[in-house]
């Protein structure tokens, strides 16, 4: 069990990627049934953040617009 504040200690790079399964990983598999490429606004900076979910294994990759935002191959 967590604490109520630990989602603001959690890092931008965390928070997204919840933020991207729990929209499009839903139970019981947890994995997109197909290829998710989307875009949302980024939880850092307000830029325009684009990502993609594997239906393998969920794993997520994602960049902001923003140079120097967050970035990450999961």
């Amino acid at each position: 069990m967590t604490r109520p504040g630990f989602g603001a200690l959690s890092s931008a790079i965390s928070q997204v990627q919840a933020a991207i399964r729990r929209q499009h990983c839903p139970p019981p598999s947890y994995s997109p049934a197909q290829q998710v490429k989307a875009s949302m606004r980024c939880l850092k900076c307000g830029g325009l953040l684009t990502y993609e979910v594997s239906p393998i294994n969920a794993r997520t990759s994602g960049h902001c617009s923003t140079s120097g935002c967050i970035r990450w191959n999961d």
